[in-house]
């Protein structure tokens, strides 16, 4: 007999790339006036096609053209064989045809592109194509903390995401080889904000397409001040020697103790009010913009809000600097009757300082910060990303484990109040956190092998999962009483009992992936 069959009675109920202008036409050469001399301007020699149609595509492979002055005709002869060495003089050229893109510069020198007709149509799409641009990969990202970090690739950090600047399509028309470089010092994050390209696409070839506004899309997120120069912003490095940190300092932290690779880091905190923050915050939160999916820029103002800042403090010309690492940002939202609870909002590691262990440490010293406080009933977290929950369930699983009411024996009893209130007095952490923590810890201490003891806990997480199905099904029961049958079929599309049953066996799947890999980073950490 399966699981599922023995559980079952256990649980209960921008631009389209590609497209075209309705004038442009690629069909057939259809008039003798195509060839009129008035209508090339530039006086380039012009390209047709003779006979290339077939059933509307192309059958060309191979073309052989001659080298001609302005203003001739240029008729193409195709071949469906390699052409062989004997067409060896030097007024000859030959190519593929599918290999356009890389013939580009000649081409627009020499030819004018309106005469190519049949197998040659796809020429503009095929060279439309080379100016569009990923921009997770035209973007380079730098926390400059020297001169020579500025040509050095191994500085150069890339975006997760773009949308938010570029499009759900997180791609740039209109330049090839691409290059946009947003760098900040480390420490004060004076920003640089520069493009460079090899060429722009021209709007009088390609039907009036003019290129993306890359500078006016990111310089409209940056706050005022940033350098389009690129010496004046390496000349603002030698400033970085009288930045501070803000706020208080909270906690310090190193890695590599003892190595001639240890590094150290500092955590802060500090309010809007701090001197000098309220600019400085303006230029740090433009990160989230290419790491927080639907990233928003709150509003400094309200003095509610806590900020979470950690530096890396490293030896420079005989003292020290400090280099921005990441931040975090808490609200302090009022709960009912007389008590506060903090809200993490943003939260973010930069890439350069990610698998150190700064974003444990950093969640923990906003814990550590409410711990004392009896007016701080529990920390919740607005709308956390897969990332940070697998975080999350690490710190949390990590703290509650020294609990007495998270102990094995305790465990395997199943979830209680005990829990909930320990949980919530000595570490903050509200009621569906502790069960989640609950679920993992209980999965630690289970004996897969035991058949009955791993059956247990996939009951006891299964009718937690199965609350959603039992309300739904209330519901129902609720509505046959108010509703005809016609009505109710319209009002309500419910699920079948094997439906549902499939259903949990695939969230109960999906959530023991997601307690094994915070255990096997729980073991880690030990």
């Amino acid at each position: 007999m399966s699981y599922e069959q023995e559980e079952e009675d256990h649980y209960g109920p921008g631009y389209e790339v590609g497209s075209y202008t309705k004038d442009y036409n690629d069909g057939p050469y259809d008039g003798e006036s195509d060839l009129n001399v008035n209508s090339n301007p530039e006086g380039k020699p012009r390209i047709l096609l003779m006979g290339l149609r077939r059933s509307g595509k192309s059958s060309i492979q191979k073309v052989v053209f001659h080298k001609m002055s302005p203003n001739e005709t240029l008729f193409l002869e195709s071949t469906n064989k390699i052409v062989k060495d004997e067409i060896s003089n030097s007024s000859f050229v030959q190519f593929q045809i599918w290999d356009f893109p890389g013939q580009v510069d000649f081409f627009d020198s020499n030819f004018d592109c309106e005469m190519i007709f049949g197998g040659c149509g796809s020429y503009k799409k095929n060279l439309l194509q080379t100016f569009i641009t990923d921009s997770n990969e035209a973007l380079d990202l730098k926390l400059v903390r020297e001169p020579f970090d500025v040509e050095n690739d191994e500085t150069t950090f890339k975006p997760e995401m773009s949308h938010q600047i570029f499009g759900e399509n997180e791609s740039i028309f209109g330049y090839q080889n691409l290059k946009i470089s947003l760098y900040y010092t480390a420490g004060k994050l004076n920003t640089y904000l520069g493009i460079t390209y090899k060429a722009e696409v021209d709007p009088k070839q390609f039907d009036g397409a003019i290129a993306d506004d890359v500078m006016g899309a990111i310089s409209a997120k940056l706050p005022p001040g940033y350098m389009t120069n690129l010496d004046d912003f390496v000349a603002t490095l030698n400033k970085e020697q009288t930045f501070k940190p803000f706020g208080e300092l909270l906690s310090t932290y190193s890695i590599n103790k003892g190595s001639a690779t240890e590094r150290h880091f500092q955590l802060y905190s500090c309010t809007i009010e701090e001197t000098g923050f309220r600019s400085y915050h303006e230029r740090l939160q433009t990160f989230l913009l290419w790491y927080v999916d639907a990233a928003s820029f709150i509003d400094v103002d309200d003095d509610r809000w806590r900020f979470y800042l950690i530096f890396e403090k490293y030896p420079c010309d005989g003292g020290h600097r400090y280099a921005i690492c990441g931040y975090a940002t808490v609200y302090l939202y009022f709960a009912y009757p007389n008590k506060t609870r903090p809200r993490i909002s943003q939260f973010l590691v930069l890439p350069p300082f990610q698998r150190l262990g700064l974003g444990a440490e950093l969640l923990n010293v906003i814990y550590r910060s409410f711990l004392k406080d009896s007016n701080i009933l529990d920390i919740t977290v607005e709308d956390p990303s897969e990332e940070f929950t697998r975080l999350r369930d690490f710190v949390d699983s990590q703290n509650c484990k020294k609990l007495p009411s998270f102990s094995k024996d305790k465990l395997h009893q199943g979830f209680n109040a005990e829990m909930v209130d320990e949980a919530q007095r000595d570490l903050k952490i509200n009621k569906k956190q502790a069960r989640r923590v609950y679920e993992i810890l209980r999965f630690q201490a289970t004996n897969l092998a035991d058949f009955e003891e791993y059956r247990a806990y996939r009951l006891d997480v299964k009718r937690r999962l199965n609350i959603p199905y039992q309300k739904e099904a209330s519901d129902y029961k609720k509505l046959q009483k108010a509703l005809n049958p016609e009505e109710l079929r319209s009002t309500l599309s419910t699920s079948t009992k094997e439906q549902r049953i499939e259903n949990l066996d695939k969230q109960y799947q999906m959530l023991e992936n997601e307690y094994r890999h915070t255990l096997e980073r729980l073991a880690a950490a030990q």
